[in-house]
């Protein structure tokens, strides 16, 4: 290592987030130095159940699970399901799976809430964690029809997520990529940029997973 002669970089600078004050308690828990101030910030935001259409954030997948099954089967209508398609060896499909938010088997219904999951590289029409509801399905293909919560009208057709040495692909997965979003995992939240969420921190499990 010494004769590495490394250089010692120190990262100061904060870009994922803008707001001066959530930044100073992001920072005062990762100090493990809060205050009666920081502690009546997070009081302040304190409320008994998610108001209008937010992502809500659980520790357990049971929950996330239970909560988006319930609220799907009280929408009116058909069911429509969208499945999965892969290629590759069964070992790297298997760790494409594991990081993609979207289901092998996605079912909606009109007036489901879901969130995109996945970014929109080319047109910029969404991101990963955009939130909406389902308003329709295509005439053509059938694939739903988004409208988001800034009152976007987004159509959403399968996209890929794949494997690549250099520019061989090794693995491909194809999906829609939206997942219900009623509720979602803080695991399953993380590098999302969420347009609002309510938390249920109550049963998390891991140090820093209220923080996530």
């Amino acid at each position: 290592w010494s004769r590495l002669n490394l250089l010692t970089c120190y990262l100061s600078e904060q870009h994922r987030q803008e707001d001066a004050v959530f930044l100073e308690l992001l920072s005062a828990i990762r100090r493990r130095a809060l205050l009666p101030a920081h502690r009546a910030l997070l009081k302040a935001r304190h409320v008994p159940r998610p108001q209008g259409i937010v992502a809500q954030l659980y520790s357990h997948n049971a929950d996330v699970d239970r909560i988006n099954k319930e609220e799907l089967a009280k929408l009116p209508g058909a069911e429509r399901t969208f499945e999965m398609t892969s290629s590759g060896s069964e070992h790297l499909v298997s760790t494409l799976k594991r990081g993609c938010l979207s289901p092998e088997e996605l079912t909606l219904k009109m007036g489901a809430r879901v969130m995109f999951t996945k970014n929109d590289t080319t047109m910029r029409r969404f991101v990963n964690g955009t939130l909406g509801a389902v308003v329709g399905f295509s005439r053509e293909a059938g694939y739903p029809v988004v409208k988001t919560i800034t009152d976007k009208l987004l159509y959403a057709e399968p996209m890929e997520w794949s494997l690549q040495d250099g520019t061989r692909v090794l693995a491909r997965l194809s999906q829609v990529p939206l997942r219900l979003a009623w509720a979602i995992t803080v695991h399953k939240s993380q590098g999302m940029s969420l347009d609002a969420a309510f938390m249920d921190l109550s049963d998390t499990f891991e140090y820093g997973q209220g923080y996530v």
